[in-house]
């Protein structure tokens, strides 16, 4: 969706399609932004990458690479495993030193996607969850284009909170590209 074209691999199967952390280059603007996708955490031992493989390719990709922003997709539903990734990743491995958005997929059909927010705020807060921003978005176009107007806005929407977010902290030299993980989570669509 962010590229405008299909990059990533998408997968409406069962079992998850990302085994490793996938990096993607795509520019906006004058900038040009590196999106990981990575493998899905809560796939058990028969899914496609084991839980504890999945963690130790989120240790290597930070190590080695790097973060300046954590877009936290989720599906839309506010299930316990949701608190659990946020506190593993951004609390744990990030140590809350990277700004996090969060981003709910799978709002097509809604006449107000805000009012996702609006319903669950303080559901968040009582779980103890903070983001830096948050975007309510379709993130697909539907058949025969049907969503394509709220696809494209919802685009624009979770490039605004890029631009926003991601900066490079004044005490860390400036990289040549900035450098977002995208985190999915559940069935959140890999097309974002």
């Amino acid at each position: 969706m962010l590229a405008g074209r299909p990059i990533a691999k998408v997968s409406g199967g069962a079992s998850g399609c990302t085994t490793s952390n996938e990096c993607y280059s795509i520019p906006h603007g004058d900038d040009k932004y590196t999106f990981w996708d990575t493998a899905g955490l809560n796939e058990a031992d028969d899914g496609t990458v084991s839980s504890q493989a999945a963690v130790q390719n989120l240790l290597n990709l930070v190590k080695d690479h790097g973060v300046d922003l954590l877009i936290y997709c989720i599906r839309g539903r506010l299930v316990n495993i949701i608190r659990v990734n946020y506190d593993l990743f951004w609390g744990n491995i990030l140590r809350k030193e990277v700004p996090i958005v969060l981003v709910v997929t799978g709002l097509e059909g809604k006449a107000d996607m805000d009012g996702w927010w609006r319903e669950n705020e303080k559901t968040i807060k009582k779980m103890k969850m903070s983001f830096d921003g948050h975007a309510c978005i379709t993130s697909w176009k539907g058949r025969d284009n049907r969503y394509e107007k709220e696809y494209k806005e919802s685009a624009e929407r979770v490039w605004k909170l890029v631009r926003e977010r991601c900066s490079m902290p004044p005490e860390r030299p400036a990289l040549p590209q900035k450098k977002v993980l995208e985190y999915m989570v559940g069935y959140a669509l890999r097309s974002l």
